[in-house]
């Protein structure tokens, strides 16, 4: 039986009062106490009884007591081991439920992934509520383990949201718009208020699905090469597409076999890396991937 009370702002109060929790902001710590909200989540997740569900940022535990009665068994990383004698009164009912207090940005989530699948136990949903502060290289980190994953429903500041989701040549298209629509096929899921949190934070949210593809459906050549080339093209986004490459690979290819690359594929050398779409980068890629090899 999950525990409806924890997202009743007075029962929120309660346990952090108990329990002498105040929450950090610099982390983030700001927990979820929509009833709506959660069941949006929940329901983003498609979710079997077979499934085992990992879970990054346990917070009080109301994400992961209304998950376990619908899966196998939830895995929830939690940086702050403070609210471990909270969490086992909030969670006290439930026996599927494995709490690992870890800071996920220095765990090894690939081998812990690989191992448990060596078990039997296919890890391949992921959830979270994801503080700012560490939602971009998380983001990536989750997108990298697509070998393993398949759909990863994230609560995210609504900017981080928007980028997630950016098309080419719009404001909000960036290096992380590239990434992510090359691993996965992200999907905007619900705006959320600031106020479904406690404490209330100065910004609103968006439930993000990312659907990972097991393959990239594009070939890009080198990858490494491809993810350099979007860095180059974004580092200076007022930068002539020509210029960012040409300083960016200096003493790799020349300017001259850069501006033939691009005429090659009928790209504008004028143009600014913030235009062009995830297909021109992989053809863009594996073009100057060929040009470097006849270089060497």
């Amino acid at each position: 039986m999950n525990n409806p009370k924890l997202t009743s702002p007075t029962e929120v109060t309660r346990l952090l009062t108990k329990y002498d929790f105040k929450c950090k902001k610099k982390w983030g710590q700001n927990f979820l106490v929509d009833q709506n909200t959660l069941q949006i989540i929940i329901e983003a997740l498609k979710l079997t009884p077979e499934d085992h569900l990992l879970e990054i940022g346990t917070g009080i535990g109301t994400l992961t007591s209304a998950l376990s009665p619908l899966v196998k068994q939830v895995i929830s990383f939690e940086k702050d081991n403070k609210l471990a004698p909270l969490l086992n009164e909030s969670l006290s009912s439930l026996n599927n439920i494995e709490i690992i207090f870890e800071d996920i940005m220095n765990f090894d989530l690939a081998k812990f992934l690989k191992e448990k699948r060596e078990k039997g136990e296919r890890i391949e949903k992921i959830v979270s509520n994801l503080p700012y502060y560490i939602s971009l290289p998380l983001i990536r980190k989750i997108l990298e383990l697509n070998k393993y994953l398949k759909v990863a429903v994230l609560l995210v500041q609504r900017e981080v949201g928007e980028r997630l989701i950016a098309k080419a040549g719009s404001k909000a298209y960036g290096i992380l718009s590239v990434l992510t629509q090359y691993y996965s096929q992200p999907e905007k899921i619900h705006l959320v208020p600031s106020t479904v949190f406690y404490p209330q934070p100065k910004v609103n949210s968006m439930i993000i699905r990312l659907n990972i593809y097991r393959e990239p459906p594009l070939s890009v050549g080198d990858e490494k090469l491809f993810l350099d080339i979007v860095k180059a093209s974004f580092q200076q986004r007022r930068k002539k597409l020509i210029n960012s490459l040409s300083h960016y690979f200096y003493g790799k290819i020349d300017k001259p076999g850069i501006e033939k690359v691009l005429n090659r594929l009928e790209l504008d050398k004028e143009r600014r890396g913030e235009t062009l779409t995830l297909e021109e980068f992989a053809r863009l890629s594996i073009m100057m991937g060929e040009n470097m090899d006849q270089k060497n």
